[in-house]
């Protein structure tokens, strides 16, 4: 009532503006006086005009309500327009993120996610990624990188593999078909396993894990499995795991921004939301 009763220079109209009466305005004006210990208004004529304490008071209101206008503002773009890229791994975006995408989006409704896979590094400052999801370390420079998910490897295979005949300990893993990642060793894993190769592995072998993951899961023979992103081909059934020895490795998954995108209210909650997401992993 204040800020209006001094835009018009009268209880009056002020009243009319916020549709209340005349004696209503007068009272909470005198009320707020009151509290304050200040005059704020004083009659000239058929006006009411501001002292000068209430010019300094209507100025602040006036800056007060700038700001507020200007939150909500910033408020309303971000629940309309705002947008986060994403990159990672072809793999980890097929197998990990996008089945988790629709939790995301009933809890965003209005946050907009474009999902970039690739095989290299995004470059922050030219690819237009706002965060990414990376296997390593965690140890880029100049970057916020917050530990998601852990990693070990150990064998899976489709349930129908050898018409359900699956082998059950590492040698005999190893007398059947085994597909090959080209970035995993099966000699590693045999060797944590405890079995010694005379010879080398042979196999169908994939550069690319997403193509390797769809070998197994259609038969064609036993790969290594990461733990980040077999579990929903196992709890599916499309998958069983051949052996509870799994080799662990250093390298984890990390969410990695530039420490300034921080401000971003839209990257903040798309982060919170991976490491809720992989804690349920």
């Amino acid at each position: 009532m204040f800020e209006v009763a001094c835009r018009h220079g009268s209880y009056s109209e002020a009243a009319r503006e916020l549709h209340v009466t005349h004696s209503a305005v007068s009272q909470r004006i005198r009320q707020l006086e009151e509290e304050l210990g200040l005059t704020l208004f004083e009659r000239q004529g058929n006006r009411m005009v501001p002292t000068s304490s209430g010019v300094r008071l209507q100025a602040g209101v006036k800056n007060a309500f700038s700001e507020l206008s200007a939150s909500l503002g910033s408020i309303k773009t971000y629940r309309t327009d705002a947008e986060i890229t994403v990159s990672l791994l072809p793999v980890m975006a097929a197998r990990w993120l996008v089945p988790r995408l629709p939790r995301f989006k009933a809890r965003f409704p209005h946050i907009n996610l474009h999902v970039k896979t690739a095989q290299s590094l995004a470059n922050f400052k030219s690819d237009g990624v706002d965060v990414a999801i990376r296997f390593g370390m965690g140890d880029w420079k100049g970057l916020r990188a917050i530990k998601l998910l852990e990693e070990e490897f150990f064998p899976v295979c489709s349930p129908s593999l050898n018409g359900g005949r699956l082998p059950k300990d590492p040698a005999s893993i190893l007398s059947e078909p085994l597909l090959i990642d080209r970035n995993l060793s099966w000699r590693a894993w045999f060797r944590s396993a405890g079995l010694k190769l005379d010879r080398d592995i042979a196999g169908t072998s994939f550069t690319d894990t997403n193509a390797l993951m769809e070998a197994a899961v259609t038969g064609q023979g036993i790969a290594l499995g990461r733990l980040s992103f077999t579990g929903s081909d196992i709890l599916a059934g499309k998958l069983v795991r051949l052996s509870e020895h799994s080799l662990r490795v250093s390298y984890c998954h990390y969410a990695v921004y530039p420490m300034s995108s921080e401000s971003n209210p839209a990257l903040v909650a798309f982060r919170d939301w991976l490491i809720e997401e992989a804690r349920r992993t």
